[in-house]
């Protein structure tokens, strides 16, 4: 019985030591999850800069459209007629919609930037629209 004892006491003892190998296994998951922190930053630091560019890519075509839209009011603030006065109108409210697109640019987050760039896209699209539509009904005033 004492020798069964002993005998069961070193198995315990046996088993609860690690060997080389199990620590070269801690090691080498160790390493591994290291490196895989060290990914998951490098992938969310690439998806920043993306953004960055995403916004900066949207923010310089609403500029854009925006300083056509008030060289164009510029344009017709020397023409006091009443379709002028009409047309500066069309283009002011052109004008606020897309100063509000670029607040919404502006204040946006990364988890909802799939719907700010859609809603942005969206309304270039229909600026653009709005923008072909307006040079043809005023197209005598900009000859």
């Amino acid at each position: 019985m004492k020798k069964l004892l002993y005998l069961l006491a070193a198995v315990a003892f046996f088993a609860c030591n690690e060997t080389p190998k199990q620590e070269e296994k801690k090691d080498s998951l160790r390493e591994g999850v290291e490196k895989i922190g060290q990914d998951v930053k490098a992938a969310a630091s690439d998806a920043g800069d993306y953004l960055d560019e995403e916004r900066q890519k949207l923010k310089g075509d609403l500029e854009e459209r925006r300083n056509e839209i008030d060289n164009k009011m510029d344009q017709l603030k020397s023409d006091g007629s009443a379709r002028s006065k009409e047309a500066r109108k069309k283009l002011a409210r052109l004008r606020d919609q897309i100063n509000g697109k670029l607040d919404e640019l502006k204040n946006g987050t990364a988890a909802g930037w799939d719907s700010t760039r859609t809603d942005i896209d969206t309304a270039l699209k229909r600026s653009d629209r709005e923008w072909t539509n307006f040079k043809q009904d005023f197209k005598e005033l900009f000859q």
